[in-house]
């Protein structure tokens, strides 16, 4: 997903603030990802998480879907200028606002209270479950970007094509190598 977020980097072509800050953040959250995942692979399902890991992940997860929500995605349709933009926006909303609600309920679910209670049996599966997700919408996020005035538009109009497919896929499957991207 790193990698990703640096290629999506490249494409950019014009320095935005918002966007370098969102960017920025989603890198942020990625780090804090990778530090969480790094370091319960080797738990059993009676121990305790890191809790300092784990409530960092967490706040910047919590973060990061709320200034996309609130902010970010509100900032990018100001820039998408042309009708096609604002059709590619259409099909992309709601599918980012169902993956911000999914990662949401997992947070709400099963992260806020490991949190609280500092162990949880299923703590890897769901920092996998989260992870799915969070590369699901980063896939999303990543299109509507490459929609904007901000890259070239070689970019812009395979990212429509790609919005068409993707909102005809079922579920926005990942498999589990997708996290090693």
């Amino acid at each position: 997903m790193l990698t990703k977020l640096a290629n999506l980097s490249e494409k950019i072509t014009v320095s935005h603030p918002m966007i370098d800050q969102w960017l920025a953040s989603r890198r942020q959250l990625l780090v804090a990802y990778y530090q969480l995942v790094g370091l319960t692979p080797q738990k059993n399902s009676s121990e305790t998480c890191d809790e300092v890991a784990l409530d960092t992940f967490c706040q910047r997860l919590v973060d990061y879907l709320s200034s996309g929500h609130f902010k970010h995605y509100q900032q990018i349709e100001m820039l998408l200028a042309s009708q096609a933009q604002q059709r590619l926006l259409a099909l992309l909303y709601p599918q980012l606002e169902e993956s911000t609600h999914t990662l949401l309920a997992l947070y709400d679910t099963y992260l806020e209270p490991a949190i609280a209670n500092g162990e949880i049996p299923e703590l890897r599966n769901v920092i996998s479950e989260v992870g799915m997700h969070l590369e699901s919408l980063f896939d999303l996020e990543d299109q509507m970007l490459l929609s904007t005035e901000l890259v070239g538009s070689q970019e812009s109009s395979s990212s429509v094509n790609s919005a068409s497919r993707l909102n005809n896929r079922p579920d926005n499957a990942l498999s589990a190598d997708a996290l090693d991207s």
